[in-house]
């Protein structure tokens, strides 16, 4: 009997056993399907991300050296005129791939010719062919030579023509053609009854930006005036822009002051902090020193009056941009674990001839243009004030805690820096790349 009992006892054991054994066997299997599970799927991720950083110009080489190798092989253009309108324009699209644009015009100019009426698409390549080769009056007899109709496909054609001319215009510092270029693919576009609105700003931006260089360009070579009237038609298109009304304020100081205080004026209300307040005090000094040639002493002190009031603002508010020296000694990214971190130290140096007792530091963290991180730091206070002239620095260090998976992905970040005494009226230092 005991015998019995001690053998049951026994197998009761072996079967406890058994199971725990099974359960940590099952244990063991999940944990090791879990940790290939995650590694195959952080190694999809990354292979991912780099596909998606596959610059264009490597996506064009690739394609050059199939098309070279394809095109080496046998003269494509042989017989051309005998083939139907998808040969032409295939063989049109190893050319341009290949860079060979003058047979990439030969092909598309007979595809435009076997095209069907209402089809667009062989022209639009013939003039991107044309635009390549710097062949602009042939592009414009192209664009003319087409009936100007209320066709959908004709005016998308215009358009994207005139931008891709523009586009190439402006490339080569032309920036007046440019804007005609965008004035004209503007002029198609608002044909259209529904019209997207990024395709709309970008035509906008393009023709703001060429009227900004031109304006540039002409002030560069002393002839202010004509500045003005790009100025103000760069304007038209962005009435609240502070880059022209600034540039306008600028360029008008000498010409009109009267004219210049009021785009300050406007800033002052707006962006203070972006004024260049000696050029504004000087025009003041200006208009007051007119109007009282003129004989109206009341303007003349009112403007007077100003320029005191804005010493007073300035000294307590305003900082400028080439009052500090500001050297990035480091910046540096680690990883950790499966993430990336940055660090960076600055030296500040104040060469405004004025000692600061109150100023602030702001570090904006950014991808691309989108804010990730704000970092404020007291730089100067009464008790530890950043002395003027002095040759002991400022240091400062930040260290920003957003999470970068990637290496590659440092390549879109950056830190700008602001220093102000007042948060109303931050002065943007710079902007530093996390990688150069």
């Amino acid at each position: 009997m005991i015998k019995e009992k001690a053998k049951k006892k026994k197998n009761e054991k072996s079967i406890a056993k058994i199971v725990s054994e099974f359960m940590k066997t099952i244990f063991l299997s999940f944990l090791f399907s879990v940790v290939v599970t995650f590694f195959l799927s952080w190694h999809a991720r990354n292979e991912m991300i780099k596909n998606l950083y596959l610059s264009k110009q490597d996506k064009i080489t690739i394609d050059r050296s199939v098309a070279l190798r394809l095109i080496s092989e046998t003269d494509l253009t042989k017989s051309l005129g005998k083939k139907n309108y998808a040969v032409c324009m295939q063989v049109g699209q190893l050319y341009e791939a290949a860079g060979d644009y003058l047979q990439a015009e030969f092909a598309y100019r007979l595809a435009a010719e076997k095209s069907k009426n209402g089809n667009y698409t062989a022209y639009y390549k013939l003039a991107e062919a044309l635009i390549a080769q710097d062949k602009f009056d042939e592009v414009n007899y192209l664009l003319d030579s087409i009936t100007d109709y209320q066709n959908v496909k004709l005016i998308k054609f215009k358009t994207r023509v005139n931008i891709s001319l523009g586009d190439k215009y402006y490339s080569m510092g032309k920036f007046l053609k440019a804007a005609t270029a965008y004035e004209n693919a503007k002029y198609y576009y608002d044909k259209f009854s529904k019209q997207d609105k990024l395709i709309s700003n970008s035509i906008i931006n393009r023709l703001i930006n060429s009227y900004i260089s031109a304006a540039d360009v002409i002030v560069k070579n002393g002839y202010n005036t004509e500045a003005v009237v790009f100025l103000k038609k760069a304007l038209k298109y962005d009435p609240e822009s502070i880059n022209i009304k600034y540039k306008l304020a600028i360029v008008l100081s000498d010409l009109d002051p009267q004219a210049s205080i009021e785009y300050f004026e406007d800033l002052m209300k707006s962006k203070p902090q972006y004024v260049d307040y000696s050029t504004y005090n000087k025009t003041l000094i200006k208009a007051a020193n007119i109007y009282e040639l003129e004989g109206q002493n009341t303007k003349a002190k009112y403007y007077r009056y100003k320029s005191h009031s804005l010493d007073i603002f300035v000294d307590q508010k305003v900082i400028y941009k080439n009052d500090f020296e500001v050297k990035p000694v480091s910046i540096k990214f680690s990883k950790f674990l499966f993430t990336y971190k940055v660090k960076a130290n600055f030296e500040i140096f104040n060469v405004s001839g004025v000692d600061i007792n109150k100023m602030y530091a702001e570090f904006v963290f950014k991808q691309n243009n989108n804010p990730k991180e704000v970092i404020v730091q007291k730089c100067a206070t009464k008790q530890s004030p950043l002395l003027s002239n002095s040759m002991e620095a400022k240091n400062l260090n930040v260290e920003f805690g957003h999470n970068i998976f990637t290496k590659k992905e440092l390549e879109n970040y950056s830190i700008e820096l602001y220093l102000y005494k007042d948060k109303n009226f931050k002065t943007l230092i710079d902007k530093y790349s996390i990688i150069e």
